[in-house]
């Protein structure tokens, strides 16, 4: 969290200074004495500072926004946009193992309770899973809970809030799914904001390359890059990273 927060940081400044010197752009008026044909005739044109022809710079933002890439495609600065557009698919792959490696946990820690300690996971709440984890059986529950005078946090023994593992070492086996199942869904979470820091990052590189134009495109190329740290079969986490390149 803290490396995004250091990220969004850079590149909202970023998009500041980008804003700055789009303000300072201006266009000239020149006057040029063309030979044609034979002949010669003056003719009035407005020259950006950069190009004859600039491309809109709200719609290479919005696009970016939109698709990472695709405003740099737009403003004619893909060399830079292709490296955000493929970090997005990779992050948007990174999002999806993430979310489907803690479906397949959950769904085998919640068979695995049911299979040996006869619980069961309809119309219950997530908290009803960390108790399970926490306690033996539902009468250890209810004592833990009548002794912290939580009356109202007490289970019925005789409905289907009732459960009684085999062994502890059943009870810690599932608790432990369940807790990575917790940890790769959190880490999907990180994920979606590395995907919101791209499309800022994306925003910045289109406006500035529509801004400046074709023939004076920016001397820096940003890649984002993502990575999961112990690997998708055992992932502790996922790691972001922002390179420039000049």
């Amino acid at each position: 969290m803290r490396l995004i927060r250091r990220f969004s940081f850079f590149a909202v400044a970023h998009c500041i200074l980008g804003v700055i010197s789009f303000a300072q752009l201006s266009i000239r008026t020149t006057l040029s004495n063309v030979e044609k044909e034979g002949g010669k005739y003056d003719e009035m044109r407005l020259v950006p500072s950069s190009e004859s022809e600039r491309k809109s710079v709200p719609i290479a933002v919005a696009l970016s926004l939109v698709l990472p890439g695709m405003g740099e495609l737009y403003a004619g600065n893909f060399q830079t946009g292709k490296y955000l557009l493929t970090a997005d698919a990779g992050l948007w792959l990174t999002y999806g193992g993430f979310q489907l490696y803690g479906d397949w946990l959950r769904t085998d820690a919640r068979s695995f309770a049911t299979q040996r300690a006869g619980a069961s996971f309809e119309h219950k709440d997530e908290q009803f899973e960390v108790n399970i984890g926490n306690f033996l059986s539902v009468e250890d529950y209810n004592e833990a809970k009548l002794r912290n005078r939580q009356y109202d946090l007490l289970y019925d023994p005789n409905s289907t809030y009732a459960w009684r593992w085999r062994s502890d070492a059943d009870r810690l086996r599932f608790r432990e799914q369940r807790i990575r199942s917790d940890e790769s869904y959190r880490n999907s979470k990180f994920v979606l904001g590395a995907l919101i820091l791209n499309r800022i990052i994306s925003a910045f590189s289109a406006g500035r390359a529509a801004a400046q134009g074709k023939d004076t495109q920016a001397d820096t190329s940003w890649r984002l890059s993502a990575d999961v740290s112990g690997g998708m079969s055992n992932p502790h986490g996922i790691e972001v990273q922002l390179s420039r390149s000049f």
